[in-house]
Parts: structure tokens; C-alpha cells; sequence
């Protein structure tokens, strides 16, 4: 998890991880779960549009190779996110 700002746009803005106090109304380890992968599956969307804009960019100046990598990597992480929404579905 990322706990900074660390130069490429993460910031402290992921669910809280911590537990709550026991008792009514705590939240379990399955809804932190979800919670989670409902983080991760916005915050590969956002990676996944930036590896698409650099290899547009990469393409444009005649970097036609790495541009399709980052192409393949952006659809990848499309692919990590179905897998995810898997998990949710399974678990809801």
C-alpha cells in the first residue's frame, strides 16, 4: 500500500486498514476486503489510462515498440480488474 505521496500521484487515499473495535457494528475482515479491492481495482484504472496516454505519447515520437508494450500493460491491468471484480462477486 502506498502511506505517502510519492512522486507519481498516490497518495494516502486507499481505505482505512486498520481494524474497528470489536462489537456491534464493526466492520469484518470480508467488507475491509472488498473495500480493498474496490481501491485497487481505481487505482489500476487510473494506471491503466496513464499507460495508454505514454504510449500514444511513445508511439508519437516514433517509439512504436514501447508504445505497444504499454498498450499490452494497460490491457493487463483491464484483465487484473476483471479477475478482482471476480474475487467481489464471489464474496458478496
Amino acid at each position: 500500500m502506498h502511506d505517502r505521496q510519492d512522486g507519481h500521484g498516490h497518495q494516502n487515499t486507499h481505505p482505512h486498514e486498520h481494524g474497528a473495535e470489536k462489537g456491534a457494528g464493526a466492520v469484518t475482515e470480508i467488507e475491509k476486503l472488498k473495500k480493498m479491492m474496490q481501491y485497487w481495482i481505481s487505482h489500476n484504472e487510473e494506471h491503466a489510462r496513464s499507460y495508454r496516454l505514454w504510449a500514444g505519447r511513445a508511439r508519437e515520437a516514433g517509439f512504436e515498440k514501447p508504445g505497444e508494450i504499454l498498450e499490452e500493460i494497460a490491457s493487463e491491468v483491464v484483465e487484473l480488474n476483471e479477475r478482482l471484480i471476480k474475487v467481489i462477486q464471489m464474496i458478496d
